[in-house]
């Protein structure tokens, strides 16, 4: 019997009734005209414009890219439901950080700013306190509360004990950036009470139906889990001889010339779990995009790592290509 209690399941129900009895968004056809009609400059924009950033770490970088092309063709942001990176993209700029800012600080961070915000701790529970990242982002943020922001924002996170969803939309910004970030084992997880907050993305990579009840006419879902197309073109499963099979270990060297240092001792404890997070979102998110029925869904491959935070530049300009050509189809659709 179907536990109609869990998250998961309401959700992925909830929009396979959708898609049963419309096939599409209510009103769909209607709403992606009238958006068409601004990307012409023909009318302005009279409806409201959310945008779901999703989850990918490092791959999030994107988001600024997206935000960019959007700011470009004139596309009024309303408001912004984020999850993980999403969050605390999503959370500047809602904040009022421009997308120069926030490309500033992707760009000019190097390994010693990345190192510097890490605070190791005896993993119990995360081996990453996240005080550090929390101070930064609460000084990013001008200290600010959800509920003062110029555009209406919320963040994703989930009680890893029950599975429950929980949408962030008051309180200190930083706080819930750093709550819907908090990936599983890397990260020490916030609490409250009996819950155990841990990433957003575990079960809502991509907050669409959380942007859909603020109130979004029209909504923009932005995943940066994207599979490649490689991956996509690869059958479901393949054969191997186990007794092929050997332990694995990581190999610890210095970087060679023009080689980041991530890739110098891969793949490590941390990275292990970090990927084995990440690719469970990516299916998620996948899954997510198609069932949630948003008026435009922008799916980024960056060809990056998810910790891979010093190549910040071909994320946003993966994300800014990919806008850029999402909304010339909006723009030519029939």
């Amino acid at each position: 019997m179907l536990n109609l209690r869990h998250p998961i399941q309401i959700i992925v129900s909830a929009n396979l009734l959708l898609v049963l009895a419309f096939g599409a968004s209510p009103n769909s056809s209607e709403m992606d005209h009238k958006f068409k009609l601004v990307l012409q400059g023909k009318a302005e924009q009279d409806f409201s414009v959310g945008l779901a950033l999703g989850a990918g770490a490092a791959k999030g970088f994107a988001h600024i890219g997206v935000l960019e092309a959007l700011e470009k063709a004139g596309v009024r942001i309303d408001m912004i439901a984020g999850s993980s990176m999403g969050a605390i993209i999503g959370g500047g700029y809602a904040a009022g950080l421009s997308v120069d800012s926030l490309s500033d600080v992707a760009l000019n961070s190097d390994w010693l700013d990345v190192l510097n915000l890490i605070d190791p701790v005896f993993p119990t529970r995360g081996f990453i306190d996240g005080q550090k990242i929390h101070a930064f982002l609460d000084d990013l943020y001008s200290h600010k509360n959800i509920e003062d922001l110029a555009i209406p924002f919320s963040a994703t996170t989930v009680d890893i004990l029950n599975g429950d969803l929980f949408v962030l939309n008051e309180g200190n910004l930083a706080n819930a950036a750093r709550a819907s970030s908090s990936i599983p084992i890397i990260f020490n997880p916030l609490a409250i009470g009996e819950q155990v907050l841990v990433d957003g993305g575990m079960i809502d990579p991509v907050p669409i139906d959380v942007v859909r009840s603020m109130g979004a006419d029209y909504i923009i879902a932005v995943n940066v889990l994207a599979l490649s197309d490689d991956n996509m073109d690869k059958p479901n499963f393949q054969y191997m001889n186990a007794d092929e099979l050997k332990n694995s270990r990581s190999t610890w060297r210095f970087p060679k010339a023009n080689e980041a240092w991530y890739q110098a001792g891969k793949p490590n404890m941390v990275e292990i779990a970090h990927e084995t997070v990440i690719l469970s979102m990516a299916l998620i998110a996948a899954n997510q995009v198609e069932l949630a029925n948003p008026n435009m869904i922008i799916n980024i491959n960056t060809g990056l790592s998810a910790w891979n935070f010093l190549e910040a530049e071909i994320a946003i300009d993966k994300g800014y290509r990919e806008t850029l050509q999402q909304l010339e189809e909006a723009k030519q659709k029939p």
